[in-house]
């Protein structure tokens, strides 16, 4: 059974006398998190034209821009999450560079869960946000197999998670409470909260997966190669 209590539990079990990394972590995403959502000013794109006689439509490339850069961040913060969570190997901010290396994935799952996401949201908005918990575990599972292609890992969590969807968003809405207190701290409690909420979130994706090799709806050579 889906315990999202246990694996709030667990979460904070394992950050005790554990917190300093997992706050530095934090704090990067969150840095990397306000920057994207900086706008880019329109008079920076007009002196480029002014001064080099080229005119560059980047509005779309920089509506694009913020969903690249949290797709990176949140495939980095997953690879170092599944690590110390779910394999308690002893990571370091090391670690969490070495996430960044999957860039280009981060980028791709990123992109193509939202087209797929919106696509089913222009039927309704009930059927977007089921397909958004259907792909939700893709960066989890290219976290902790990288070489697999993004393709792959999604159509994986679309199986693990069959069956499980409203449990994803009843764990989602589960931390609610936490996001709005962050709120009247100014966005620092959200350096304590991170860590928290990935170490649940891994802690559930770890049940979806062996569930399914339980079930035999997938089995290890599943995940052992990248076709």
């Amino acid at each position: 059974m889906f315990d999202k209590k246990l694996y709030k539990v667990q979460s904070l079990q394992r950050l005790k006398g554990n917190w300093k990394i997992n706050l530095l972590v934090s704090a990067i995403i969150l840095a990397c998190s306000y920057i994207s959502s900086m706008p880019f000013a329109e008079e920076y794109i007009d002196e480029f034209d002014f001064y080099y006689g080229i005119h560059l439509d980047l509005s779309m490339l920089l509506s694009l821009l913020p969903l690249a850069i949290s797709g990176i961040i949140t495939l980095a913060a997953c690879y170092f999450s599944i690590r110390f969570f779910k394999h308690r190997e002893q990571v370091s901010f090391a670690t969490f560079l070495e996430g960044l290396n999957l860039w280009l994935k981060g980028i791709l799952a990123t992109l193509w869960m939202t087209l797929w996401t919106f696509l089913w949201s222009l039927l309704f908005l009930i059927p977007g946000i089921v397909k958004f918990y259907a792909y939700s575990q893709i960066y989890f599972i290219l976290a902790e197999y990288p070489t697999m292609s993004v393709r792959k890992a999604m159509e994986i969590s679309k199986i693990i998670t069959r069956g499980y969807k409203g449990n994803l968003f009843a764990q989602d809405l589960g931390f609610l409470g936490w996001l709005i207190l962050c709120g009247f701290t100014g966005g620092l409690g959200l350096l304590f909260l991170n860590p928290y909420y990935f170490g649940a979130k891994v802690y559930g994706y770890s049940f979806l997966k062996e569930q399914a090799l339980r079930t035999n709806l997938l089995n290890e050579s599943d995940f052992s190669n990248n076709d």
